[in-house]
């Protein structure tokens, strides 16, 4: 039976690459349906896909929400599968966010990190990182701005164990704004403002630029600070670099549109089946096209590259 749900996960594939969303999920849905019984991990896999289809591609997330509570209860009998146990708590956890349900999703959030607790390698540490910056939304939608605080440290501590100074800038930028949102008091802000900054310095140049959005998102959190502390003078460098780095990244862009547009039009016109039966005033050069068109790609590689990373 694996060589069937092999070739209906092959099938789901090539309607999800083709747009067809509906017939992939049907074609995973007959696995779950099937008469014939299928090895529970083959199962637990297939609700998983099927969740993560629908929750990027629809809106049904009662659905996606069903099959991720099955697969839950079938992966209580397997002793391992570390990765699908924390794939379907994320999944869930999203499912009762986007319903509104936060108390059963901070259970399933406080689950995943006691199955997280004990493990050292970077693939756990990731995992509670996730799921640690889920539960600090969860609480702060509760108004418990204390426990999403702790939340987001222990993400930020599990960041500095696995050596990775973007996810720790990013937990620090969260507990600077979950202070500003709740200001008890001026130091502990002072000091989250102090530790932003400490971590920013700490990252390295390159991938600095390469974390455009945490750049943005920290420029706008100390903005913010120094204008609810009325330190103008102090405010206004850090308006200047916003500005500057918008201005800089809309014009990339706009220039990355262009490029496209060129790229499409040369590629257009080297696929023209009457390209060589033009006559001699409107011969095409092949050479220089040709020439251009790597140039081209090269620049769109060069430019583009970075901002995945983003």
């Amino acid at each position: 039976m694996d060589a069937v749900a092999e070739g209906l996960w092959g099938l789901a594939d090539y309607q999800e690459q083709s747009g067809e969303i509906g017939k992939a999920v049907k074609c995973l849905e007959a696995i779950c349906q099937s008469d014939v019984s299928f090895f529970p991990i083959v199962e637990v896999k297939t609700r998983l896909r099927i969740a993560t289809l629908l929750l990027k591609h629809s809106h049904n997330v009662n659905h996606a929400k069903a099959h991720l509570e099955r697969a839950q209860l079938l992966l209580k009998s397997i002793p391992s599968c570390f990765d699908l146990k924390c794939r379907a708590y994320s999944l869930l956890s999203q499912c009762y966010h986007l319903v509104g349900s936060i108390a059963p999703q901070k259970q399933v959030l406080h689950k995943a990190l006691e199955l997280t607790a004990s493990g050292y390698d970077i693939a756990v540490k990731l995992w509670s990182c996730n799921f640690n910056s889920q539960l600090a939304n969860a609480l702060i939608i509760e108004g418990d701005y204390q426990s999403s605080i702790a939340a987001l440290g222990a993400g930020y501590v599990c960041a500095t164990q696995i050596g990775y100074p973007e996810l720790q800038m990013f937990f620090a930028t969260c507990m600077l704004h979950v202070h500003l949102m709740h200001w008890e008091d001026e130091s502990s802000v002072e000091r989250a403002v102090a530790k932003c900054d400490e971590v920013w310095e700490f990252l390295d140049p390159q991938k600095r630029q390469q974390c455009l959005g945490l750049f943005f998102y920290n420029e706008l959190l100390h903005i913010f600070y120094r204008l609810r502390v009325c330190d103008y003078k102090n405010a206004t460098p850090h308006i200047e670099r916003l500005d500057a780095a918008m201005k800089a990244d809309l014009k990339q862009t706009q220039y990355v549109q262009q490029l496209t547009k060129e790229f499409d039009a040369l590629n257009e016109s080297l696929s023209r089946p009457d390209l060589h039966a033009l006559n001699s005033c409107r011969t095409f050069d092949l050479k220089i096209a040709s020439s251009r068109l790597a140039q081209l790609v090269l620049i769109l590689v060069i430019l583009v590259v970075p901002i995945l990373f983003l």
